[in-house]
């Protein structure tokens, strides 16, 4: 099954013809299921949520609902919206989404992704791998595609302009958060991890793969716990019944 958001950015604020300058910035957020949305600590209210007035500079973005929640840092840039969407799940690897935004510094489409190296098509054109700098994009509305082995597919679109670099930062779900049938990419079979010595004495298991993240729990060094998938420099294991992260740097995989 494909998980499609088809997301519209619009370009430039009302009676704005160029980036910069002293404008406000705009900020759109969706998702799914409807959730609360808050700015640097604050609570602006629940999606869909947008608003025009906001000063143009760095804001930690939270969005959330019960046992879900997604944080990231977000740069708002003067006289442009940038537009969020989630789909939320209460195991973080079952989260998907982009978030699209403005920058002046550049030309085309820049795609990211988490994880990395997934397959982009633009227009039904297979395009690269992210991370990915597409620099000769026609003007107008695109279509955008990712593909990796053990995720689900994400399907989005675009409004691109010769005027300034469109940045779309893409969360892929995983096949076996989402109960789909898993690859050995997606799930580990059988392998495990040992919590290494830390001056503490244990480590802390969070919610998310993010120091900010909510702490559920700590695990013993010495402890060997069930690994259930690799994120970068995070690993994802099941412990005391928990699905949670542990920082690769305090634990070693184990054949």
């Amino acid at each position: 099954m494909l998980a499609i958001c088809y997301l519209l950015l619009t370009i430039i604020l009302s009676g704005c013809t160029i980036l910069g300058g002293n404008k406000p910035a705009a900020l759109q957020v969706t998702a799914t299921p409807e959730a609360s949305v808050f700015l640097d600590g604050k609570h602006l209210g629940k999606t869909p949520f947008f608003t025009d007035q906001l000063d143009a500079k760095e804001y930690t973005l939270k969005i959330s609902v019960s046992e879900a929640s997604y944080t990231e840092k977000i740069v708002l840039t003067p006289g442009a919206l940038t537009a969020v969407n989630r789909e939320l799940s209460a195991n973080f690897l079952g989260q998907s989404g982009e978030t699209l935004s403005l920058n002046n510094q550049g030309k085309g489409v820049f795609i990211s992704s988490y994880p990395d190296k997934a397959q982009v098509a633009i227009d039904g054109k297979i395009t690269g791998e992210t991370p990915l700098i597409v620099e000769n994009v026609k003007e107008g509305d695109h279509q955008i595609t990712l593909n990796k082995t053990g995720y689900i597919q994400r399907e989005f679109t675009i409004k691109s302009s010769n005027k300034y670099q469109l940045t779309a930062n893409v969360t892929l779900a995983s096949e076996f958060a989402k109960g789909k049938t898993g690859s050995s990419e997606s799930q580990p079979q059988g392998k495990s991890v040992e919590i290494l010595r830390t001056p503490l004495g244990f480590v802390r298991l969070r919610q998310e793969p993010s120091l900010e993240s909510l702490e559920i729990g700590t695990i013993e060094t010495g402890k060997q716990v069930e690994l259930l998938q690799e994120v970068q420099s995070w690993y994802s294991i099941k412990f005391d019944g928990k699905i949670g992260w542990i920082s690769t740097q305090y634990a070693k995989k184990l054949l």
